[in-house]
């Protein structure tokens, strides 16, 4: 009996320790964000699960439906990677038919290059292919929107949304460079010989570099305009206007340099025929792209990996809609409701993408349980990677993150390995905040600390 009670009172124990550890954490988030004049204007929501239980840690404005900019992409690639597999590879691949056309049938392969392109017609003339009567395009794969509903229109010009197409090549995108001459003017170089036009209205003498690219598509979608004044040389990247142009572009120079012969070069898109021979093809591991989508945040892979998985899910041409069906499909079978959440692009650039703390938890804690949630977690940002390179420098090996940030939208989410031992499934969004988002980001990193200190 004696033993008995001992027993009963060291669990009395270690559980009024528990809720102490736990009350007191719950006293530190609040303090912080109560404290904080950010609490006085934006909105602020918080969930934190115990990753292994599901166990509701802390909550605020948890089912608040509110942006979540780029932390979206860990629920769009993992489900992703999940319908395609680790081992996809992204092909480009080169077809010729009996009446000896040659056929290009595209990927919407994000890590497409110039190069590969050149390589890939080199060593079909080293097989004794040197003329064609046609050559078609078959880029069936996607459809022809390259931006996602809820793109706002100037990211037109954003370096970091470039367009998604089937005609991805390059980056989408091509540089500019600014240069001081000798007798003091600035000289402004297009890195790439495909015909487009910059008006530059750049300044010399400047105690700053301060630049500004606009595009005035409802007048003359081929311009570009650079306004601003350097101090130094700079380079500054702007998107493609048009992928299928720029494309032909640089695969006719191409033709031209490998010494190919196209009788009929139209360019027309046709579908590669069921008897025609494969003569090459051009590969990109998806494991290429993972880190630089779930670490850099790189738009245009999320975005074509999210609308190629809708494509091989229906085995049909890939949009944007098919995708959030597939997505939707893929977390209600993982027990996850899907109904009252809002989800319109791959990326999470589209501004019409609403989602909950709670929602967001609860999935990641789903995640947590798969039996691939090791292999994902790998390609994971930690601090010192991609967008946490100068944030939360003491949690590498015990923080995996992804950020997302908009104009006046913040947000951070993934999972932290706390001192009490366990797991915790975290989501903080932060919107509508006047603050710089350096204060914002800081804000984030104090409240991540607590969670990892609890």
């Amino acid at each position: 009996m004696k033993n008995l009670f001992k027993t009963l009172t060291l669990i009395m124990v270690i559980i009024v320790g528990i809720n102490a550890s736990y009350a007191l954490s719950v006293q530190k988030l609040d303090k912080q964000i109560n404290n904080s004049d950010i609490h006085n204007s934006a909105t602020i929501a918080i969930s934190v699960r115990n990753a292994e239980n599901n166990n509701i840690v802390y909550e605020q404005n948890q089912e608040k439906l509110l942006h979540p900019a780029s932390t979206l992409k860990i629920f769009t690639t993992y489900f992703s990677i999940s319908e395609l597999g680790y081992d996809y590879f992204f092909k480009t691949k080169f077809y010729k038919d009996s009446s000896n056309n040659l056929y290009i049938k595209t990927g919407a392969d994000p890590m497409f290059s110039t190069t590969q392109l050149k390589q890939a017609l080199e060593r079909i003339k080293q097989g004794g292919n040197g003329s064609f009567k046609n050559l078609y395009i078959d880029d069936s794969i996607v459809d022809k929107k390259e931006f996602a509903p809820g793109w706002m229109w100037d990211d037109d010009i954003n370096p970091y949304t470039p367009k998604v197409s089937a005609y991805n090549l390059d980056g989408n995108v091509v540089k500019v460079s600014m240069l001081k001459s000798a007798n003091g003017l600035i000289t402004t170089s297009v890195k790439s010989d495909y015909p487009m036009s910059v008006i530059s209205n750049i300044k010399s003498d400047a105690k700053t570099n301060y630049i500004e690219v606009n595009r005035y598509n409802w007048s003359n979608p081929d311009v570009t305009e650079i306004i601003g004044e350097v101090k130094s040389p700079a380079d500054i990247t702007i998107p493609i206007s048009s992928m299928r142009r720029y494309f032909i572009h640089n695969l006719e120079k191409a033709l031209e340099e490998v010494k190919i012969n196209i009788s009929e070069s139209s360019y027309t898109s046709k579908i590669v025929p069921e008897n025609a021979e494969l003569l090459t093809e051009t590969a990109n591991s998806v494991k290429r792209a993972l880190p630089e989508i779930l670490q850099n945040s790189n738009n245009l892979m999320a975005e074509s990996l999210f609308k190629v998985a809708g494509a091989v899910k229906y085995s049909s041409t890939g949009t944007t809609e098919s995708s959030v069906k597939a997505f939707k499909e893929f977390y209600k079978n993982m027990g996850i409701d899907t109904d009252d959440i809002i989800v319109k692009d791959g990326s999470g650039v589209s501004r019409n993408n609403l989602l909950t703390a709670d929602w967001m938890t609860n999935t990641l804690d789903k995640i947590y349980k798969s039996k691939d949630f090791d292999k994902f977690q790998d390609y994971m940002a930690q601090s010192g990677d991609g967008t946490l390179i100068n944030r939360l420098y003491d949690l590498r090996g015990s923080a995996w993150l992804k950020t997302g940030s908009l104009s006046n939208i913040s947000a951070i989410a993934g999972y932290v390995n706390s001192l009490d031992g366990h797991t915790y499934s975290v989501a903080i969004l932060i919107q509508n905040f006047k603050e710089p988002q350096t204060e914002i980001k800081q804000f984030e990193n104090e409240l991540i600390n607590i969670i990892y200190n609890k």
